[in-house]
């Protein structure tokens, strides 16, 4: 689907018939309980439950943590600045990512930028197949597909297969684990994202206040809000502490990789257009001075970053296509069409984000289109996709990408490496730029 009203009505208007995406069997029970992998109600319920741990208000709990991994980021390229040596922005937005993960997630303090080979990184890269860190050949992949979509339950149940790294699972599996426990008997709060989904699963548990009016903090939110009356109470048949562990888990493997990928796209475009990366380095300079304290509310304020993240993800084939599974017959409106129950429907994202009716400038790379005096198409934008089945982390990942860019542009330029491309390429199959995304930091001038 490449028609813009038909993947609204898909999307969030007639979203009770395309509730579910795909999903696969696997031996891992936590792999099986995340919420991407479940359907219906099920799904419904957890999505719901986890939607009061990314508020804005939750965010700024979790922004100390952030900004802590933010200095750290500094520190490590004012020594890169002096070395002179080109690094990967991809794998310098890993090291950002994942040491935002480990502390607001994990609630473990972690500097991958001193330490690249501590136990939690490498652990990190196996969990998510990171180029030199696979454990499993692609052929032993392509076996297991084979035998998990033709015979589900023999595969998953009987031969207890899975896509995930065992080892890795389990090692963060533990850790979630061990963190649970310890503020159930403590009462110790963090206030990272453990203590967070807890609180929503206690509240869950208690009745919640679904029947209370909600506030939608804007539009995004809005169009994705599903309607708790019409949720069947259904058993979850799984205990507290595993659906804890499972979504930890989603948040985890959903977010490292596109992060650190998106971290990259951003640097690219900063490389390729030295006069956005000047006017986004005077914006926060303005906002926070050269040393001045980087605060939640004042980050929130800063309006070009906002539209460079924007600009730099909608020209970047990051995401595609989404998909959705139609779960009941489902007449296209206007149209003699119908899409029977079961079918698989994707919805193609390029054309949209390249359509000149969707942005004043559409078909070049220009912050500028996301000005709301430009009146973008805010539908049109789907990095994050649209509607109840939206990417629930959205507003913490912008947030992961506006530390990290806030730290780096205000004291550094960005300069491209010897070999980065003028258009990047994105290998899908294997999870990685081609080519690379080599930069260089230099230090700007009086800067202390």
């Amino acid at each position: 689907v490449n028609d813009e009203e038909i993947a609204k009505q898909i999307l969030i208007k007639d979203f009770e018939y395309f509730v579910d995406r795909s999903t696969i069997a696997s031996g891992d029970k936590y792999f099986s309980k995340m919420m991407t992998n479940l359907e219906g109600d099920k799904w419904k319920k957890v999505r719901m439950i986890m939607s009061g741990v990314f508020t804005s208000g939750r965010l700024r709990q979790m922004f100390p943590h952030l900004n802590k991994v933010g200095q750290n980021f500094e520190a490590y390229l004012d020594k890169v600045a002096a070395d002179g040596k080109e690094v990967d922005a991809k794998t310098t937005g890993g090291c950002l990512t994942l040491d935002g993960i480990a502390s607001a997630v994990f609630g473990i303090e972690s500097n991958s930028f001193d330490d690249p080979d501590n136990t939690f990184r490498v652990m990190a890269l196996r969990l998510t197949n990171a180029p030199g860190y696979r454990r499993s050949s692609f052929a032993s992949m392509i076996i297991k597909t084979i035998i998990l979509k033709a015979w589900p339950k023999f595969g998953a149940e009987v031969l207890e297969l899975s896509f995930m790294d065992k080892e890795a699972m389990n090692f963060f599996a533990d850790i979630i684990k061990q963190a649970f426990k310890q503020r159930q008997e403590t009462g110790q709060k963090r206030n990272d994202l453990i203590d967070l989904i807890n609180e929503e699963l206690q509240k869950s548990k208690a009745g919640g206040n679904s029947d209370e009016k909600k506030e939608y903090e804007d539009e995004f939110e809005e169009k994705a809000a599903l309607d708790s009356s019409k949720i069947k109470d259904t058993k979850m048949d799984v205990d507290q502490e595993t659906l804890l562990v499972a979504q930890a888990l989603l948040f985890f493997f959903a977010g490292f990789d596109t992060s650190s990928s998106g971290f990259g796209a951003i640097c690219h475009k900063l490389c390729m257009n030295e006069d956005a990366q000047e006017k986004l380095h005077h914006e926060v300079v303005e906002q926070f001075g050269v040393d001045g304290e980087v605060t939640f509310d004042k980050m929130n304020e800063l309006r070009y970053l906002d539209w460079f993240i924007s600009e730099s993800l909608r020209t970047t084939d990051l995401v595609p296509m989404l998909e959705r599974v139609c779960t009941k017959n489902y007449k296209v409106p206007g149209t003699a069409v119908v899409i029977p129950k079961g079918t698989v429907v994707d919805l193609y994202i390029p054309d949209l984000h390249m359509d000149n009716n969707n942005y004043v400038n559409a078909k070049e790379f220009d912050p500028e289109n996301f000005n709301p005096e430009n009146k973008p198409n805010k539908f049109s934008f789907q990095t994050f996709g649209q509607g109840p089945r939206n990417c629930i982390g959205m507003r913490y990942a912008l947030l992961v990408l506006k530390v990290g860019i806030v730290y780096m542009v205000r004291k550094f330029k960005l300069v491209r490496g010897s070999t980065m491309q003028d258009v990047m390429k994105v290998n899908k199959e294997l999870n990685h730029f081609e080519g690379g995304l080599p930069v260089i930091f230099q230090k700007r001038d009086n800067m202390a």
